[in-house]
Parts: structure tokens; C-alpha cells; sequence
């Protein structure tokens, strides 16, 4: 069984993956379809910051395979045999993005279908979402060489995000946050995200929305640099 086959499969049978990653957020655009379009839009609906939460988790109990196979050993045997760490990293990355990048479009496309989304927002909230998979899976790996307990990680890494969270306006309001506490946010990739969906949201597909996807995209980047290093064995 190829790398990319077996962190597949156990990322997705994970019970926590499949509620962050499946019933939550699907269930949330279902039943809570009035987002609400234009100016203070953001501030009035809290839909799309949930399901962004939301997504963080996911992408973080999705990548997990890395650690996992760093506590039992496993990585240490994968690359003793023909596979390289730059493999290996790859294949890891691949198999926790597919699943994530399937539940962005389906919510874009439940979204367009169901709740009379307009077509720019729905793939502007897709790409969105993509992206800050892509940088949470990425956080996962740098994760990974930081922690060798799996519960320990688990539990640090809930309060951080949760802090991380209200810092970045995914809890509250960006306007609603002092200036000093929005500087602060802006070292995480969480309020980047932030900023696409209030741009979306309010404006549409503007320059603001294109910048925090650049700014995600160099996120994940450093993480995965970072992430590849061999501290995992």
C-alpha cells in the first residue's frame, strides 16, 4: 500500500475528521442559509467565519498521519525503504488535501444550488477554503516535529487555534477587535482567511480577497518548508 493510499484511508476514517470535515460544516450551510450580501454583511452573519473555524480543525485531524507515524515508528521504517522524505511529505499533503478541496466545493456547490448563493461567491468561498485547508494541513506537519504525544497535541493545539481564532476575527467581528490585537492577528494565516471572506462577503472578488489567498499560499509554503525538515525522525 502506497504512502499516499494509506494516510488517505486513515485520515478519512478518523471519527473527528469526518464530523469537522463532513456533517458540521455541510450541516451548517443547510440550515443556516441567509448569509447576506454588501456592506457590514460580515458583521451580521457569522456563517462563513464558522465553517472557516471549522475548517482549520479539519485540515489539522486530517494531517494527522504524520503524526501518528512518528509516535509508532512508522516513518522511520517508510524511509528506510525506497520512499524519500520529499515523497513522503508529498504524498501526505495530497492525501489530506483531497478530501478538504471535495468539501470546499461541495459546500460552494450546496451553497450555489440550495441557498441562492451567486456564483462569484461560491467559488470565491471554495477557493477560499481551499486554501486555508492547504495552510492548516501545512500547520499540521510543522505540528508534527513540535510534538511527540498525540493527546498533548490534540489539546494544545485547541486552545491555541481557539485564541488564535478570536485574534484573527473568526470568533468576533474584526471591526470589533482593538488595533494592537488586529496587528497581532496578522502573524496567523487565520485572519488572512478572515480578511477573504469579509472582502467576499462585502465587496466580492476584490483586491483584499486575492491578497489574503496570497498571503495563505506563503503560509503554507513556510509551513511545509518548515514541516519537511528532518526533525520527523
Amino acid at each position: 500500500m502506497t504512502v499516499f493510499k494509506y494516510a488517505f484511508i486513515r485520515g478519512i476514517k478518523s471519527p473527528a475528521s469526518l464530523i469537522l470535515n463532513c456533517a458540521m460544516p455541510l450541516a451548517l450551510i443547510i440550515l443556516n442559509p441567509d448569509i447576506g450580501f454588501g456592506p457590514l454583511a460580515a458583521e451580521q452573519n457569522r456563517l462563513p467565519f464558522l465553517v472557516a473555524l471549522l475548517i482549520i480543525f479539519g485540515g489539522f485531524y486530517v494531517a494527522r498521519s504524520i503524526q501518528i507515524d512518528k509516535m509508532d515508528g512508522t516513518i522511520i521504517r517508510i524511509l528506510a525503504g525506497p520512499v524519500t522524505m520529499r515523497s513522503y511529505l508529498v504524498q501526505n499533503f495530497l492525501s489530506a488535501m483531497i478530501p478538504m478541496t471535495v468539501l470546499s466545493i461541495i459546500i460552494g456547490i450546496l451553497g450555489f444550488a440550495l441557498n441562492g448563493w451567486e456564483l462569484y461567491f461560491a467559488v470565491g468561498l471554495t477557493i477560499c477554503y481551499a486554501f486555508l485547508a492547504a495552510t492548516s494541513i501545512g500547520l499540521s506537519f510543522v505540528w508534527s516535529c513540535l510534538f511527540k504525544d498525540k493527546e498533548a497535541s490534540s489539546a494544545v493545539f485547541a486552545v491555541l487555534i481557539t485564541m488564535v481564532a478570536t485574534l484573527s476575527g473568526l470568533m468576533l467581528p474584526f471591526s470589533m477587535l482593538p488595533r494592537f490585537l488586529q496587528y497581532i492577528g496578522a502573524l496567523f494565516p487565520a485572519q488572512w482567511a478572515n480578511r477573504s471572506l469579509e472582502a467576499i462577503v462585502e465587496y466580492g472578488l476584490s483586491g483584499q480577497f486575492w491578497l489574503g489567498i496570497l498571503a495563505m499560499f506563503l503560509f503554507t509554503v513556510a509551513f511545509l518548508l518548515y514541516g519537511g525538515k528532518r526533525r520527523l525522525v
